[in-house]
């Protein structure tokens, strides 16, 4: 058997040992994308706050996975704790959080594939077969990865956004040259203009070399530094996302890289440390950095965590380069193959979710965050991309009166995202969200004066005569947890929200 588990034990492959000596690919990402998943679960923190049982399990397994990557009997359970807490709050998630439900969907699916095979012969469960599981996933993940910046360059691609005068980019370069001393001075040097460019340049770029074989590590001297700058600018959540599906691309190179870098900082280890297996020093450091959270700001860790970590891929992206060329393609995960099978389904709800606000649905948590994009009330500000409402959440919009609750009279206004610091504008509200909002309060003595569809209208709890009698009834539950819709503008301009 030499070591091997029987397919009865699958789950508990820990590669203890030969995993962390010489990583695997599933070692490898496992880490990232724990690290990842701790950086969620720090910059959102309401579940502990709240006391959510299912964000301190997802908590504790992100933990133990980071600090002992590999162990499938980790692994698996963090994937699926991580989908369970995220559906739960579900559709209230920024956009990568929502895509990261639906990529540990699919870690979990090519697990069940994988399982099942072995659970119907006499083989043996071993890294080779954790390998296998990583193959079958990684190239959905890596095209759903490349979909995402297509799908973010095309929602900023609208007259909004082109505004440099109500643009998020303008905001938030603004922002960050005002607060964020680290990077306030280079990006001072530049004014709001190039960077605008710089970004429309680079997202444009992203998707169309990842796509491609032969340019997709050439994509990361740009994307990688770009989701640095992004991190430092305050986006380090989907900064860490975003760059744990970076190693995801580059696994063949980076892994062949990381192998040969442990095999030398071993035998330095054998050295100094004879009586210390390599597993036990890389998760006693791993632990460390965890616990330094007791004397440094979580942002600090994250610094020095990504600065390791991208400077590592970069060497082994160079080095690639350095041997094969810089267009050969080699060293890159592969995308466009058949072996996934069922699982490309993932990318195809990904690809839907983005085309929501396009047919009149959702506008939240559909990867057009920071565009200035609108599509609500019948106005579509896009350059070139049409609105077929073949659904009506957008187009059915209230203005809120008066109302004799706080939480209502709040849904008169609402801020800027970026820019306009201390401003409230006045908004329409999308009849969806503001059923949600009165079937929550449960309040005996509510009173709503609104305009719905050009007409006034008064909403009394317990009255038989609301014209709108569902207003303080619940949701329907598959919509309250799919759907989420913005506030939206009065007036032409569309200004910078989420």
């Amino acid at each position: 058997m030499g070591g091997d588990l029987t397919v009865t034990d699958a789950i508990n492959v820990s590669g203890a040992g030969h995993a962390a000596a010489r990583p695997d690919s599933l070692t490898i990402f496992s880490h990232v994308w724990a690290a990842q998943s701790l950086v969620q679960l720090v910059f959102f923190n309401h579940w502990a706050s709240e006391g959510l049982v299912l964000g301190y399990i997802f908590a504790a397994l992100a933990i133990a996975v980071f600090v002992f990557p590999g162990r499938l009997f980790l692994f698996v359970p963090m994937v699926i704790a991580s989908v369970t807490y995220f559906v739960s709050q579900w559709p209230f998630v920024v956009n990568h959080v929502f895509i990261d439900t639906f990529m540990s969907l699919t870690m979990l699916a090519a697990f069940a594939m994988i399982a099942f095979r072995y659970m119907n012969s006499r083989a043996q469960f071993s890294r080779q077969t954790a390998e296998t599981w990583f193959v079958k996933f990684a190239p959905v993940c890596g095209a759903i990865f490349a979909f995402m910046y297509l799908s973010i360059i095309i929602s900023k691609l609208n007259e909004g956004f082109f505004d440099l005068d109500i643009s998020c980019l303008s905001g938030m370069i603004e922002e960050a040259q005002s607060n964020r001393a680290l990077i306030s001075g280079p990006l001072s040097m530049f004014s709001v203009e190039f960077f605008f460019w710089f970004f429309i340049i680079a997202e444009t770029a992203l998707p169309i070399m990842l796509a491609f074989r032969r340019t997709r590590l050439a994509a990361f001297y740009f994307g990688v530094p770009f989701h640095v700058l992004l991190g430092l600018m305050g986006h380090w959540p989907f900064s860490s996302f975003m760059l744990s599906l970076y190693v995801l691309v580059a696994m063949p190179t980076f892994k062949d890289f990381l192998q040969a870098l442990f095999d030398r900082l071993d035998d330095v280890r054998a050295k100094i440390l004879p009586w210390a297996p390599g597993s036990l020093v890389f998760s006693a450091a791993a632990a460390l950095l965890l616990a330094s959270i007791v004397v440094l700001k979580p942002s600090w860790i994250w610094l020095m965590w990504t600065g390791v970590l991208c400077t590592l891929l970069m060497l082994a992206v160079f080095s690639e380069h350095l041997r094969h060329g810089l267009f050969k393609g080699t060293g890159a995960t592969p995308f466009w193959t058949p072996k996934p099978g069922l699982l490309w389904v993932a990318l195809v709800l990904v690809v839907m979710n983005s085309a929501s606000p396009y047919i009149g649905l959702k506008t939240e948590s559909n990867v057009a965050m920071y565009s200035n994009m609108r599509t609500e009330g019948g106005v579509n500000n896009h350059l070139f991309m049409p609105v077929v409402p073949i659904f009506s959440f957008q187009d059915d919009l209230v203005e809120i009166v008066d109302a004799s609750h706080p939480d209502i009279q709040k849904l008169r206004t609402h801020p800027a995202r970026y820019g306009f610091v201390g401003q409230e504008f006045d908004v329409y509200i999308p009849y969806f969200e503001f059923r949600r909002t009165v079937s929550n309060l449960k309040a005996d003595d509510l009173e709503i004066t609104y305009i719905r569809n050009g007409e006034e209208r008064t909403f009394r709890s317990g009255a038989s005569d609301n014209a709108d009698t569902d207003l303080d009834k619940p949701l329907p539950l598959l919509e309250a947890k799919l759907v989420h819709l913005r506030p939206v503008f009065k007036g032409e301009l569309s200004y910078c929200l989420h």
